[in-house]
């Protein structure tokens, strides 16, 4: 009898699960998106001054983080500056890094996940299931200089156009003068959003790629530039699906992240959609997209030689500066085009958050709570704003998506919500993460034409949403088993075309075997 792929792919799980039992950690070298906990605890030490490093560029290098660390000395013994919740959070992020650079040699993984297939998934920061069912097996080597991973991951029920098998988070890297250079399909956040990044999340599948970014952020040494602090960048090359309407086009993105301050953290992004089958892909090309020049009838550009689908962000981050006073404000603004040399139509983001320690019995340990407003509507600030716009081009009808999920915000465009959400850290070291998010998705969308590609709903949709999740590391007489995360949320989601209403519980459930966490 002839052995089905999900047979065949289980029972190679299961294989790697009964190594697990006996096998050390698994290591990269980033930080990567996903962990909410270790999030908290690296933006906790960002506003104690302990991290001078710019961190809302997701993954961030564990080169950056571990030498912020080693310049604060005998510190987290000899810490009078820092309050006690900053010593802790010290202690945890030095224990993670004494983990990291303790792998060597191969180490295996595995994860299995599942969830409900009813209603709308939003996805956010926080690592969540994709798809219905999956699961993924890997293996992976860190050295002092290089490291890769090869995994490869299944999903029972790919939306259309995707496939079951994949490699994604598979990766080759090197560290050469402070830069990495790697090719893989990583996850990325670029931004300061917890529910939703305007420019690049992790939403959608990660995108295979090349990619160079610094590897330590260190200011400037000359005067004239120096005054920009900490800085660091991000460049990704990446290739695109086969399927889409302008097939195996590619995807350049650049980010540059700085403090000038301590309490203020600064990012640029430009990201675009080019070449592909039928379209140029020449260096002049390359260049104009550069420039900014891709807008027709300038410097003669048709429709045949237009470079392509650019679009672009600034976002910040400024803590209080009010005595450490535990609050920040955030936004980001991403421009969809180009008029008169500046980017226009803008849509955005802007977000409250704040943290703490609270002692109320079980509930006790560390809490960051944000409120959240996400419009995709481009030029949504005027009486006119411009719809079918956000993430659509006119040549790459695909859109600004992989595998039919938004490379920016999971809502996509011509929504509006707000979110707010607070995450508490028990003492145990157990996450726990309320969520609840309201808003309109698809505004004016009818199902045709550029609305029925819309990833979250092809038709005008009022959402309301409040879910819980939680996360544990799992332990069995001192042997680790892994990291289990579980969710639980109620929905309703009001068609506004056809009248419908639909009330829609959700679930989730997922075992990562990871070590670290990482």
């Amino acid at each position: 009898m002839q052995m089905t792929e999900p047979k065949r792919f289980f029972i190679a799980v299961g294989a790697v699960l009964m190594a697990l039992v006996v096998s050390p950690a698994v290591g990269d070298p980033w930080a990567k998106p996903g962990d909410l906990a270790l999030r908290h605890d690296i933006q906790l030490l960002a506003d104690s001054g302990i991290i001078k490093s710019p961190v809302t560029t997701w993954p961030i290098p564990w080169g950056t983080l571990a030498a912020d660390l080693a310049a604060n000395g005998d510190c987290p013994g000899d810490c009078p500056h820092l309050r006690p919740a900053e010593q802790a959070a010290l202690a945890r992020l030095q224990s993670r890094l004494d983990t990291v650079r303790g792998l060597r040699g191969l180490q295996p993984n595995a994860r299995i996940a599942a969830r409900t297939d009813d209603g709308i998934w939003l996805r956010t920061f926080e690592d969540t299931p994709r798809d219905d069912l999956e699961g993924r097996v890997g293996v992976s080597w860190m050295g002092d200089r290089f490291a890769a991973r090869a995994q490869v991951a299944y999903a029972n029920d790919p939306r259309p156009g995707d496939r079951e098998w994949r490699g994604d988070g598979s990766y080759l890297a090197g560290t050469f003068a402070n830069q990495v250079v790697h090719a893989g399909a990583l996850d990325r956040w670029w931004g300061p959003g917890h529910s939703d990044s305007l420019i690049l999340s992790s939403n959608s599948r990660p995108v295979s790629a090349l990619g160079l970014e610094r590897n330590i952020a260190r200011p400037f040494e000359t005067k004239w530039l120096s005054w920009l602090g900490p800085w660091n960048y991000s460049l990704v090359w990446g290739f695109l699906e086969s399927g889409r309407d302008v097939p195996n086009a590619r995807l350049t993105a650049f980010r540059f992240n700085f403090r000038p301050t301590e309490n203020l953290e600064i990012g640029l992004s430009r990201a675009a959609q080019w070449c592909g089958e039928g379209r140029p892909c020449d260096f002049g090309t390359f260049t104009d997209l550069v420039l900014g020049r891709d807008n027709r009838g300038d410097d003669g550009l048709t429709v045949d030689t237009e470079p392509g689908n650019q679009l672009a962000a600034v976002d910040f981050r400024w803590r209080s500066p009010f005595l450490r006073q535990p609050w920040a404000i955030y936004g980001q603004a991403t421009a969809e085009d180009e008029a008169g040399g500046t980017p226009s139509l803008w849509f955005g983001q802007l977000g409250l958050e704040a943290w703490g320690d609270i002692e109320a019995g079980w509930l006790s340990g560390r809490w960051r709570a944000h409120l959240e407003y996400s419009n995709t509507l481009a030029s949504f600030y005027k009486s006119e704003p411009r719809y079918d716009t956000a993430y659509e081009h006119s040549i790459y009808t695909s859109g600004y998506r992989y595998y039919s999920r938004t490379l920016g915000a999971g809502l996509d465009g011509d929504s509006e919500v707000l979110s707010a959400g607070v995450t508490l850290v028990d003492r145990n070291e157990h996450t726990w993460h309320a969520l609840v998010r309201a808003g309109t998705l698809n505004e004016l969308g009818d199902g045709i034409g550029k609305d029925a590609i819309h990833s979250a709903a092809p038709e005008e949709t009022k959402i309301f949403s409040a879910q819980l999740s939680h996360r544990r590391d799992l332990q069995y007489n001192g042997v680790k088993l892994g990291t289990f995360s579980a969710g639980f949320g109620l929905q309703s989601a009001d068609n506004e075309v056809t009248g419908e209403s639909e009330a829609d519980a959700q679930v989730f459930l997922q075992w990562t075997w990871d070590y670290s966490g990482l």
